[in-house]
Formats: C-alpha cells, sequence, structure tokens
C-alpha cells in the first residue's frame, strides 16, 4: 500500500510540472532577426573571376603608369580602344565554347557513323510450321572503329571535365 502511494505522488507531482510551450517558427525568426541586429556583422565578401584569377596567377599584368615626360608625335593616331577585361575574358569564353561544341559534335559523328557501319544485312532461314521460310535480317555488330569512337568520346569528356568549365558546353 505503501508503494501505491508513492507512485500516485509521483505521478501527480509530474502531471503538475508542465513543459515549456514549444517556440513558434515566427518567435524564433524574430530573436534571430534581433541577434544579427546587435552583432553587427558586416556582409559576406563576394568573389569573381578576377579575384580567382588573381588566386591562381592568371591576373592581367598591371597596366604600365604613364611616363613623367610624355613623348609628343608628329601625327595624332587615334588610340586604340582598349576593351574592358570583362569583354575579353566574355569572348575567350564564347571561343572556348565553340571550340568545344565542335569537337563534342565531331566525336559524336564519328560514333554514329561508327554505329551505322555497324549494322549489316544477311539471309536467315527459320521453320515456320515445319516449312523453311529465308528472311532479311539486320544484325549489328560492334566493331573496332566503333570501340575506338567511343573511347576518343569518353576521354573527351574525362578532359572536359578536369577543365572545370560548364558542363554544358558538351551537350548538343
Amino acid at each position: 500500500m505503501k508503494a501505491a502511494g508513492i507512485a500516485f505522488l509521483l505521478t501527480a507531482t509530474l502531471g503538475l510540472a508542465s513543459p515549456a510551450p514549444p517556440q513558434s517558427v515566427g518567435d524564433a525568426a524574430k530573436k534571430e532577426r534581433e541577434r544579427r541586429a546587435k552583432q553587427g556583422k558586416a556582409p559576406a565578401r563576394t568573389y569573381g573571376d578576377t579575384d580567382l584569377e588573381a588566386t591562381r596567377g592568371d591576373a592581367p599584368p598591371p597596366k604600365a603608369s604613364p611616363s613623367p615626360s610624355p613623348a609628343v608625335s608628329a601625327s595624332p593616331s587615334p588610340a586604340p580602344s582598349a576593351a574592358p577585361p570583362e569583354e575579353d575574358e566574355a569572348a575567350v569564353r564564347k571561343r572556348q565554347e565553340a571550340e568545344w561544341r565542335l569537337r563534342f559534335a565531331n566525336a559524336r559523328e564519328r560514333v554514329s557513323t561508327a554505329e551505322a557501319n555497324g549494322w549489316y544485312e544477311t539471309v536467315e532461314t527459320v521453320f515456320v510450321s515445319g516449312i523453311p521460310v529465308q528472311q532479311r535480317v539486320r544484325k549489328f555488330q560492334e566493331t573496332d572503329e566503333l570501340r575506338r569512337a567511343r573511347q576518343a568520346l569518353a576521354d573527351l569528356e574525362e578532359e572536359f571535365r578536369r577543365t572545370g568549365l560548364p558542363p554544358g558546353w558538351t551537350r548538343d
């Protein structure tokens, strides 16, 4: 009887102590905004292509400063318009993309040609209700040419993967 009384008291005590209500998502978001406002942290640094080139050592050389005594030319000629590095980089990227797309198109064309050359027709004899019937059948045989073309395409894909360029350039 004593054990039943203790169990009853424990159950009653635990029943009275209810856990705190869960925090709503809105309250959590509000507290996070307040915490960030108090912190006053500067925005995160963003990196562009020029930053990456500088870390690789591929950065363009610094522009030369004008000499202290400029030379005067007899006939004024218009200065060549130097395109901003972004335009030059964009032109280079477009040229690279065109070259890679052409290489992949050529490799795929070699594979499809080799596949077309792998098909041949033959005449087979089959028996239908005991009667021999000859029929023309198209069969495919994988050739060395096809294996080499597929391997060349796989090698080109691996070479491209190692460049780190956008994978969309490999598609038709």
